[in-house]
């Protein structure tokens, strides 16, 4: 059966117009839906979709200046068509500028919308012909205004940012541009065996220095034909995850319980529970049985018999859980705003108003779970954000509010703190300064 790629990106789109879906995971769902399809295809179709989401003040920008049209008032199909085109034209050099020209018309006419074929046309084309200026933003005098179309980051986001971190540029810069896919080997006497396997299959990759058994990878289409994933031999991890789980100062063959509170998809837990096999023991929470799910699938698939996938809301006290944890894991949700380059729309859906609603939710689930830690136990506190409400004046919050004392990062992650670094009980990691996520650590010990 003969599929059109372009024509499921563009159901994509307008599915996330119509509703409050996360752009990742209904990716993930469509790519599901048409798994038959081979891996090129699939490429295809997280890429456009993807690109097409995240530069979407970009891409908006440079239509409107070769459109007679504001392509806000175009007919949603018509937009989405012209965006997705876009994409292709200004960040794909594989795909033929008359190649992406020609299937925009006839997916504006296969959708019954063969009145805006020549418009369409018209676009793209003029587009084409001044590509080389197409992603100029000389004109644009205004500071924020040029960041926010140059990097496609809402203007309200620019400005905090520039108000917290000064000449923001090349922090803005760096969350916008694509990730590199890193994973972590769970047991050293593997590492050999799939580096020699990935070399086979053409699979570049790079060691992470700082960390044992982490690695970049590169030139692979799909993880499930990476060699080793199936098996469980090694788990999908930003190094600044990495960093949170080695914060937690658990060591090969410890007999430790540890909980983690807001697990999903349990990386973290992972990491820690196969720190200590055969020992030790992992409760893995999470607020919803679909989260919960997506934990256990992970912990089944790398075999970890020391891990317990639960169910329970990190807002919720548990009786059962009180003053019973050697450590405990609270990657808490938040803005998100340092992983904006993986979920392509989660700079769109967060607002300004709704900042001190997460903060409040923070507080909340740690006051909670900092109940779960016994005396002289760890408390991990982590965010995937830069944003400093929800992560230097949260350790105020905990210290001032809780019995708890801040605790030295350098025995755990000493290679963070071979430079200047204002204190070593909490970090604030970048991608542009350290080449992780954009991701906050601090480490506590109960009183």
């Amino acid at each position: 059966m003969s599929v059109n790629t372009r024509e499921i990106i563009l159901d994509i789109l307008l599915e996330l117009e119509k509703r409050d879906a996360k752009s990742h995971l209904l990716i993930r769902d469509v790519l599901l839906k048409y798994d038959y399809l081979d891996a090129r295809d699939k490429g295809f179709i997280k890429r456009v979709s993807e690109g097409t989401v995240f530069n979407r003040i970009t891409l908006d920008y440079v239509l409107d200046k070769y459109s007679s049209k504001p392509v806000a008032k175009c007919k949603p199909a018509v937009a989405a068509i012209l965006r997705m085109s876009l994409y292709q034209i200004l960040y794909m050099d594989k795909v033929p500028d008359n190649a992406v020209c020609d299937e925009a018309v006839k997916l504006c006419r296969k959708k019954s919308f063969e009145a805006f074929c020549p418009f369409v046309n018209g676009v793209l084309r003029s587009i084409c012909r001044d590509k080389d200026n197409a992603l100029s933003f000389d004109g644009i005098n205004d500071k924020v205004q040029r960041l926010s179309v140059q990097y496609s980051c809402p203007e309200w986001i620019v400005k905090m940012f520039m108000k917290e971190q000064g000449d923001a540029e090349s922090l803005i810069k760096a969350l916008s541009e694509i990730r590199p896919t890193y994973v972590k080997v769970l047991r050293s006497d593997d590492a050999l065996m799939l580096e020699k396997e990935w070399a086979e299959k053409g699979i570049k990759y790079e060691t992470v220095g700082s960390i044992a058994d982490a690695y970049k990878l590169e030139s692979f289409e799909g993880m499930e034909s990476v060699p080793g994933f199936l098996e469980g031999k090694f788990l999908i991890q930003d190094v600044s995850s990495m960093i949170c789980a080695e914060s937690t100062g658990v060591r090969e063959g410890d007999d430790l319980k540890v909980l983690d509170v807001c697990a999903a998809p349990g990386g973290k837990s992972s990491y820690v529970a196969s720190r200590m096999l055969p020992k030790g023991e992992v409760i893995s929470c999470d607020v919803s049985d679909d989260k919960v799910s997506l934990i256990a699938d992970n912990i089944e698939r790398m075999g970890l018999a020391n891990v317990t996938p639960t169910l329970q809301d990190a807002t919720e006290f548990n009786s059962e859980f009180e003053n019973r944890f050697d450590v405990v894991i609270a990657d808490v949700p938040c803005s998100g705003l340092g992983v904006m380059s993986r979920k392509s729309d989660i700079k769109y859906k967060i607002s300004n108003g709704a900042m001190k609603d997460i903060c409040d939710l923070q507080k909340k689930i740690v006051t909670n779970v900092s109940r779960y830690v016994k005396p002289g136990g760890v408390l991990v506190y982590s965010t995937c954000t830069v944003h400093k409400a929800e992560n230097e004046k949260m350790v105020k919050f905990i210290t001032e509010n809780l019995p708890f004392k801040e605790d030295s990062l350098k025995p755990y992650v000493p290679f963070l703190f071979t430079g200047e670094r204002k204190t070593d009980t909490h970090i604030q990691l970048r991608p542009d300064v350290d080449g992780t996520d954009g991701f906050f650590v601090a480490r506590f010990i109960r009183e």
